[in-house]
């Protein structure tokens, strides 16, 4: 993670997931219920600001974080597939495929050998 913007992102989507990002959430709203409650409209614009703001800027510092977080997710499942014997191949790299193609692997997945029909829980001997 030599990326400058892969640390900040990091550490951002860390921050926002602490009890001191809910207090600086609370402390905005209780701002603009302040501002609304009182009447000041620069009071309630600059509230509004805030949130917009940090809205626009959390989205795409979470969107960065949740797509790393597949791609390894993904990383490990392939290496999963690789590992078992009797796993197939073909589904390694599955999500770059389209959608149709991977509706196709669903169906041959669900109608292969080994699955159950009429019964949605296994057999216990």
């Amino acid at each position: 993670m030599d990326h400058p913007f892969e640390r900040f992102t990091t550490g951002c989507a860390r921050f926002a997931g602490r009890p001191l990002m809910l207090a600086i959430c609370f402390m905005v709203a209780g701002l603009a219920v302040f501002a609304f409650v009182h009447g000041s409209d620069r009071l309630m614009w600059g509230a509004s600001l805030a949130t917009s703001i940090v809205t626009v800027l959390l989205l795409p510092i979470l969107q960065e974080t949740q797509n790393r977080d597949s791609a390894a997710l993904h990383a490990k499942i392939d290496e999963l597939i690789k590992a078992d014997a009797a796993a197939r191949n073909a589904l390694i790299g599955l999500e770059k495929r389209t959608v149709e193609e991977i509706e196709g692997i669903r169906t041959d997945v669900d109608s292969g050998p080994g699955t159950q029909t009429g019964s949605s829980s296994p057999d216990v001997a």
